[in-house]
This record gives C-alpha cells, structure tokens and sequence, in this order.
C-alpha cells in the first residue's frame, strides 16, 4: 500500500490570501458595473435596470429601474473612486430638485452611507453596501456588504486615532477655534505633511470635523474628537512612587522647582476635588523622584508618573499656583482612559468645557 501526503515546500513564501470580495476596481465603469451587479441581484423579481452606455472608461451618467408594469425611475449617476462625509453636501445641491441621486464607488464607510441616507440619495459600492429608494415606481432595497475597505493599503488611515499624528492634530484642533485650513494646521500641530492630511481624512470619515471639500476645516466636534482619541490612543505607561512628606507637601516642593521637567494631570489638575494621588506626566520617572525625594514602590503609591509617547502633552500647559498642568482638553481625555481615569471627575470638567469655550484659543 502506497500513502500519498501533501509536501509543502518550506522554502518559497506561501501565497497571499486572495481578497474575498475580488480585486479592486479601478475604471469608472468596473466601479459602476461591480456596484450595480450587486444591486440588481437584490431587486425584486421582475425588476431590472439599464443605463446609458457612455465611451469605456467612463461609468454611465444615467440609471433606470423599470419595475414589472414597465414604470420606470431615473436616477443620475455619481461614480468616484472615494466619497468622504463632507462629499455628500456637495453631491445633494448639485441635484436638481426633482432628480434622484446614485453614488457607486469602491466602499462607502457608514458614516458616508448615513449622510447619504439623510439627503435621500441611492447608493452602492463594490462590497455589497446599497440602499435603493423611489417613491414612484415604489421600490426600497437594502442590503449590507463590508464594515472596512477591503482594500485599504499600509499607506492609508487605519480609522482609528493612535499615534504622534493623531496626538498633535487632535490637539492642535481641540485647543483652537476658528476655520483652519489643513497647511496652517500642519504649521499648528507639528505633525508631518502626509500624516495631518491621513488624520484629518479619518477625523471627516468619522464627522468628528467638517471640511469644506479641498478646503479648510470649518467645524471641531472637539467633545466627541476628544473621546474617540482618549479611547484609541496608546496608554502611556506609568511608575508608582511614595512620597515620604504627603501629596501636599510634595506639590508645594514642585512649585518651587523650575529645573524639572513635568506636566500635572488627572484629578489634580482639576477643581473637582482634593486630590489623594499627585498624577503627573515626566520623561525621566527616575530623575523626577530623585529631584523630589520619592520612594518608588510596585503597587500603591501615592505619586503616579506616566512616561509620555508623544511631546504633546507639554504642548499649550496652563500654568495654575505655580504648577505646570497639561492643556484642559488633554485633561479631559486623561479622565476618559487610562491610568488617570476618573467618569466623575471627567463628567465634571466637560459641564465647565462645554459652559464656557474660552479655553479653546482663537486660530487668528
């Protein structure tokens, strides 16, 4: 008897994994035809679709969907490649009132799909993600495709809010007010060129901000930006020390201390109440408790000193009784997560953030 195995040679590179949902369309018309092809598979029985047929590679203009009686519904095509949230405005009021609107592209994010939904305009992408509607012939189809781009390359955003970039656009954002456009928040933030115009793409994908298209940002939803960083930003690490004196004393000493490097967070950079730990960010945990007399113990403490990722957090400090505090809007997100998290105390200072915006520096 003669036993055949599978033999795998270890020594070539296995293949990558074939996307499931296929290559990427990159025509017009294969981003049209992919998009459309999953609409039709949804339409109710005896309905179907046609459109104009324009010169490859242009996608067609015009669609119709002609229902079984033979009534048919017009819609005027919009194909692109990419659709952002602030996108969506513009493709509305370029509609004439009586005419019904059709996006195709190759993914369509929720955010997007939602503004779409609220300015009543039809859409599909080639994942899956499409919404039909018409009143006359009437006719609601929906269905769900792909939660991520399938097709997100390294280079673009991964959608979340975590590293230097994000740290520096997000405060440079949260700290000033006023129309700002996305070269002068480079000069603002410090982040590289391509790394502000990623961040600033997530930040309108996910309407944490409004931007004009190829224009400046008009609109900071600082509260909720601040929350979505606070949650996906990387938690610093910390050491924990005693302070032989007590937290009072040891804060008096610190006022007194030019030569070291510190910013104040957490409960004690706040109104909220008197604190039992003095929280603090330092580059050098070491050289700041030798400099003050601290006891550096594994678990407790009562001096809890986090080692920044990023120079943001000396960025904007307020200056509070002879104690440097980081910025208010980094306070609020040290309250949210992480090793400073306190929900009444973060509570507590977005009521005075909110009440009064005076914090927020003006651009100009």
């Amino acid at each position: 008897m003669h036993r055949v195995t599978n033999v795998v040679d270890v020594t070539q590179p296995a293949p990558a994994p074939e996307n499931p949902i296929g290559p990427r369309p990159e025509r017009y018309i294969d981003i049209y035809r992919r998009a459309t092809a999953r609409l039709e598979a949804c339409l109710p029985l005896g309905w179907s679709l046609s459109s104009d047929r324009p010169r490859s590679p242009e996608a067609p203009t015009r669609m119709l969907v002609t229902a079984p009686d033979g009534d048919t519904v017009s819609f005027s095509v919009v194909t692109s490649r990419g659709v952002l949230s602030g996108d969506v405005a513009r493709i509305a009021a370029d509609l004439s009132d009586s005419d019904r609107g059709f996006v195709c592209a190759h993914y369509l994010s929720d955010p997007v799909r939602r503004q779409l939904d609220r300015h009543g305009i039809s859409y599909a992408d080639a994942t899956g993600n499409l919404c039909l509607v018409a009143n006359r012939p009437a006719v609601w189809v929906r269905d769900r495709g792909a939660d991520a781009d399938p097709w997100r390359g390294p280079g673009r955003p991964s959608g979340v809010l975590t590293g230097e970039p994000s740290d520096r656009v997000v405060r440079a954002l949260a700290d000033h007010v006023g129309e700002i456009s996305v070269p002068e928040l480079i000069k603002l933030s410090g982040a590289s060129t391509g790394a502000t115009y990623r961040v600033v793409e997530v930040l309108v994908e996910r309407e944490l901000v409004r931007r004009v298209p190829r224009g400046p940002i008009v609109e900071v939803r600082w509260e909720p930006m601040l929350r979505a960083w606070a949650a996906e930003r990387k938690v610093c690490p910390v050491r924990r020390f005693t302070a032989p004196e007590g937290v009072t004393a040891t804060r008096t000493r610190l006022a007194e201390r030019i030569d070291i490097p510190y910013a104040l967070t957490g409960v004690g950079a706040t109104d909220y109440a008197a604190p039992a730990l003095l929280e603090l960010y330092a580059d050098d945990p070491d050289d700041f408790a030798d400099g003050l007399g601290l006891r550096p113990v594994e678990h407790g403490g009562d001096v809890v000193v986090a080692i920044p990722w990023s120079p943001v957090v000396f960025e904007r400090m307020d200056r509070r009784g002879g104690l440097r505090h980081v910025a208010l809007s980094h306070v609020y997100a040290d309250l949210l997560a992480g090793p400073f998290r306190n929900d009444d105390a973060a509570e507590h200072v977005r009521s005075r953030l909110t009440a009064d915006e005076q914090w927020r520096r003006p651009i100009r």
